[in-house]
């Protein structure tokens, strides 16, 4: 049975890796570069049914008709993921994202949306969609163009489902433009660079607790390293994320990490844990993706549950 459904990028990523990021105008060298899946709508799929297990999330996006979309199809339904709601297109490619990683594990991306940008709202509006909004028990909603996010946040409402909302992109619309969805959704997710952005206040968890005195849901910020700030009513309260060198472990890359946390949050949310709880065994989804290179390193149930078992007992 479908319980989480999550629209989003689909993108092939091209990642390099070198020893520190670019300043304007230079030129530095390329230790190693990689190909594979990703795209913050199918990343959180995949987060999300690790932990839930196959077909119990679906996905809906938009591909073109090469190699590459073929190449995701395939990999997607390994992952258990359904694939049903993916349109295929003849007019546009499929989204390309190039990042680059420094030694650090910090990165800079560029994204080439092309098949992203091509989904209507008037699929949304269709029966095989709001059948499948009916069915979910969750709406994860990433970054599909606004009248798209929009309508699937108003319909997730109007059902009565939870609705999660991470705009990322879409916050260079700005705060004026947002606010009226923004009051839509249960959970509000963003990245501390976002949340500076819609507030103009140079403070991860200072913006959380000022979004939260405006809108009806709770506000969730991520800290990177520091972990996220779970915000309702203009309260906050921070929630860490384990000590990766207790364990032995480094970070590798930060790609895909907060599509992570954003795909296992939904579906520990569908699991029944309550929204610290949650956020806590999200936050350690998040902190071992980074201890691998792959966009979509996100760990399984058993991998977190052993993770958050050891953090108790610590």
């Amino acid at each position: 049975m479908l319980k989480v459904l999550v629209c989003g990028a689909i993108n092939w990523d091209r990642t390099l890796f070198v020893d520190r990021l670019p300043n304007p105008g230079q030129e530095i060298r390329v230790n190693r570069i990689a190909s594979e899946p990703g795209g913050k709508g199918a990343n959180t799929a995949v987060a999300a049914a690790r932990i839930l297990g196959k077909n119990s999330v679906a996905t809906i996006g938009m591909l073109g008709m090469d190699d590459l979309a073929e190449m995701h199809l395939r990999i997607l339904q390994n992952e258990g993921v359904h694939t049903g709601l993916i349109l295929r297109s003849d007019k546009v490619l499929s989204g390309q994202a190039y990042v680059v990683v420094d030694k650090e594990g910090e990165d800079m991306i560029l994204t080439y949306q092309a098949a992203n940008l091509a989904i209507s709202q008037d699929f949304v509006q269709s029966f095989e969609v709001l059948a499948a909004i009916e069915e979910s028990s969750i709406i994860v909603v990433i970054d599909p163009p606004l009248d798209v996010a929009a309508s699937l946040i108003i319909n997730g409402k109007s059902r009565g489902k939870t609705v999660v909302w991470s705009p990322s992109l879409l916050t260079n619309y700005g705060f004026s433009i947002l606010e009226q969805y923004m009051r839509d959704v249960d959970y509000l997710i963003l990245n501390q660079q976002e949340a500076i952005s819609l507030t103009s206040i140079n403070d991860g968890i200072q913006a959380c607790t000022k979004i939260s005195t405006v809108v009806t849901g709770k506000v969730v910020v991520t800290l990177g390293h520091e972990g996220c700030v779970l915000c309702s009513s203009g309260k906050g309260r921070i929630i860490p994320s384990p000590q990766l060198s207790l364990y032995g472990l480094n970070v590798v890359s930060t790609v895909g990490a907060g599509d992570t946390l954003v795909g296992a949050f939904a579906a520990f949310k569908e699991k029944g844990f309550e929204d610290v709880r949650a956020l806590y065994l999200a936050n350690i989804a998040a902190a071992l993706k980074t201890t691998r290179v792959q966009t979509r390193g996100s760990p399984t149930y058993d991998e977190i549950q052993r993770y958050a078992r050891d953090e108790n007992s610590s």
